[in-house]
C-alpha cells in the first residue's frame, strides 16, 4: 500500500520553544489514516498549529468486514508511528496525546495492537467512544468555526463512522455517531468500479435505514448551517471547486460544497471509470476508491436536511484533543509565566493535584529556609541540597489527600510516583524521605526506603527533615503565628530566636516536641527563644 505524508504550514524556527509554552502532539490513529498535530500551548491557553503530518496505512480496509485488523495493516500502522514519534520528538514535544477511533475501537484485536504500541513505542493510546469523538470534534470546531448562539449542524465524515453535531458557542444539543465511514460502507456495498446500479441501491437503502431517524433529530433542533471537518469532506470541497487549490499553497484557504455543484460532480463520480475518476481534479489519489460512497453519503444530508451548502472547518479531532487538554490543564500550563523553573514547577503541579494546603506548606517552607541558611555554617550543604529541602517541605503534607492517618507515609508514596520532571530517582527519594520524617518517628533501620539511600543522600535527608520537623511545628495552628526565626550557634547549643505576631505557646510546644532529629543531625541542643511583635 502506498504511503502518503504531507506537512503544510511549515513555520520558521519551528524547533524554538518558548519557556512560557508547551508543545504538544496529538495523534489520531484512524481507519483511513494516522495524523498528528504539533501545536504550542501559550501561558495564556491559546494555542498555535505548528506542524502536521499524516501517513494512510488503512488499518479499516480490512476490518471492518472482519472486525480484526490485519497482521499487514498493523504493522504499516507500527512503522508509520515510529516516523511519526519521530518526528514529535524532534520538534521537542514535552508530551504526546494518542487516540484511537473506530477501527480499532471495533476490532476483536484491536487490544492487541494498543499493547504492542505501548511496549515497542512506549506510546500510550487512548480508545475514544464514538461520542467521546463527536464531543472532540465538536470542541475543536467552536474554537476555529466559531460558532454563534444559533445551532448548526457539524458532520465529520471518516473511514469508520460519521459523527454528527448540533450544538452552538456555549453546547452540544445533540451528539451521535454512525457506522456508516467511507472505508466501511465500500468494504461493504461497493464490489464493481464503477459502482452498479444494484451496489447503489443498496447502499443508499442502507442508508435510508440508518438516517432517517437521527435526520429527523437533527431536523427538530433547527440548525442554521451546516460545517464539515475531515478529509473526505476536504477532499469533496476540492472537488468542487471551479479550481482546485493546490494543498501545498492553499492550507488556509476558505473551502465551502456548494449543493448545485455538488450534485453535479456526485453525478460525474458515480459514471467514471477508475482511469477517469482519477484524472478528476481535486481528488486525492489516496480516496479513490471510497469517494463514491463518501460522496452518497454527503449528498443524503443535503437532501434530507436541505442544505444549501457545507463550511469545511479544517480543524477536527486532532485540535479538539488538544484543546481538550487545555481546558483541563489549564492552571499547570498558566504557571508557566509565573515559575519558569520546570523542577519548581513540577513540584507546584504535584502539590495543586494533591490539593494542598497552599498557605501552610508555604509557611512552613519559609520557615524551614531561614533555619537552613542560619546554620549553613554547621551543615555546609549547598544550594542543590537547599533546593531539595525546600521541595520536601513544600509537599509534606500532601499525604492529607489521601488521609490524616499516616498522611507523612500517604506524602512519601505520592512524592515517590507522582511523575516529577526533571529530578533523578534519587533525588526524588530524599525529597519523598524527607517529607515523610517531617513527623512521628525519625528514620530507623526497619526503614527500607531510608536504608537504600546513599551516606550523602541519608545525611541531607537527616537535616533537612530535622529543621523541616522544627519548622512544621512553628506553625502548628496553621496561623503563621510564627513569623520569622533566627539562629545563633555556640559550641554545645543553638539558640532560635521566634518572632511571634500573638500567643505562640502551641508553636512552641510543638517545635520542642519535635526537636529529636534536629540534635542528632546537628549535635546540639536547641533552646528557644520567644519575642513578641
Amino acid at each position: 500500500m502506498s504511503r502518503t505524508r504531507s506537512i503544510p504550514q511549515p513555520v520558521p524556527d519551528v524547533l524554538a520553544v518558548d519557556r512560557d509554552s508547551v508543545r504538544l502532539a496529538a495523534i489520531d490513529i484512524g481507519s483511513n489514516s494516522i495524523h498528528m498535530i504539533v501545536a504550542q500551548i501559550n501561558a495564556d491557553g491559546t494555542m498555535t498549529n505548528l506542524w502536521r503530518v499524516k501517513e494512510a496505512v488503512g488499518l479499516g480496509r480490512l476490518s471492518f468486514p472482519s472486525h480484526r485488523l490485519s497482521r499487514e495493516a498493523m504493522d504499516q500502522a507500527m512503522g508509520a508511528l515510529t516516523r511519526i514519534l519521530q518526528a514529535a520528538r524532534q520538534r521537542r514535544v514535552e508530551k504526546i496525546l494518542a487516540v484511537a477511533t473506530s477501527a480499532v475501537r471495533e476490532a476483536h484485536n484491536g487490544g492487541d495492537f494498543i499493547e504492542r504500541v505501548r511496549r515497542k513505542l512506549r506510546l500510550d493510546v487512548r480508545v475514544v467512544s464514538a461520542r467521546e469523538e463527536a464531543r472532540l470534534i465538536y470542541v475543536a470546531v467552536r474554537h476555529a468555526a466559531p460558532l454563534g448562539s444559533d445551532p448548526e449542524f457539524i458532520i465529520d465524515v471518516g473511514g469508520g463512522s460519521v459523527e454528527l453535531i448540533v450544538g452552538n458557542d456555549r453546547q452540544t444539543l445533540l451528539l451521535e455517531s454512525r457506522k456508516l465511514g467511507a472505508a466501511r460502507m465500500t468494504a461493504q456495498h461497493v464490489k464493481t468500479d464503477p459502482i452498479s446500479d444494484e451496489e447503489k441501491a443498496s447502499l443508499l437503502k442502507h442508508y435510508d435505514h440508518d438516517l432517517t431517524s437521527i435526520c429527523e433529530q437533527i431536523i427538530a433542533l433547527k440548525p442554521v448551517g451546516a460545517i464539515g471537518t475531515s478529509g473526505t469532506l476536504e477532499n469533496l470541497a476540492e472537488m468542487c471547486s471551479p479550481t482546485p487549490p493546490a494543498s501545498a499553497n492553499a492550507a488556509d484557504a476558505p473551502l465551502i460544497i456548494e449543493r448545485a455543484r455538488f450534485q453535479e460532480m456526485v453525478a460525474e463520480l458515480v459514471k467514471a471509470k477508475p482511469k477517469d475518476r482519477a484524472k478528476m481534479p481535486g481528488l486525492d489519489p489516496q480516496r479513490q476508491d471510497q469517494i463514491v460512497a463518501g460522496a452518497l453519503l454527503v449528498n443524503e444530508f443535503f437532501e434530507r436536511l436541505k442544505l444549501r451548502k457545507i463550511r469545511i472547518c479544517r480543524s477536527a479531532l486532532r485540535e479538539g484533543i488538544v484543546l481538550d487538554y487545555i481546558q483541563r490543564h489549564m492552571p499547570e500550563i498558566a504557571i508557566r509565566r509565573e515559575v519558569p523553573d520546570p523542577r519548581r514547577r513540577s513540584v507546584l503541579g504535584l502539590a495543586r493535584r494533591c490539593e494542598w494546603n497552599r498557605v501552610h506548606s508555604e509557611h512552613v517552607t519559609r520557615l524551614t529556609l531561614e533555619l537552613f541558611d542560619d546554620l549553613k555554617s554547621l551543615h555546609g550543604l549547598g544550594a542543590g541540597e537547599r533546593e531539595l529541602i525546600e521541595y520536601g517541605a513544600m509537599l509534606h503534607d500532601i499525604g492529607w489527600h489521601i488521609g490524616h492517618k499516616s498522611h507523612h507515609k500517604h506524602s512519601m508514596y505520592l512524592i515517590l510516583h507522582g511523575g516529577l520532571k526533571g529530578f533523578t530517582p534519587e533525588e526524588i527519594q530524599i525529597v519523598a524521605n524527607i517529607a515523610r520524617y517531617h513527623r512521628k518517628s525519625p528514620p530507623k533501620s526497619k526503614h527500607p526506603d531510608y536504608q537504600v539511600l546513599s551516606p550523602r543522600a541519608k545525611q541531607i535527608v537527616d537535616i533537612g527533615a530535622g529543621i523541616l520537623r522544627i519548622a512544621d511545628g512553628m506553625d502548628r495552628s496553621h496561623g503563621a503565628v510564627i513569623q520569622e526565626v533566627r539562629c545563633t550557634i555556640s559550641d554545645d547549643e543553638i539558640v532560635c530566636t521566634l518572632s511571634a505576631k500573638s500567643d505562640a505557646a502551641l508553636e512552641l510546644w510543638a517545635a520542642k516536641r519535635k526537636d529529636d532529629l534536629f540534635t542528632k543531625a546537628f549535635g546540639r541542643d536547641i533552646t528557644f527563644r520567644l519575642i513578641r511583635r
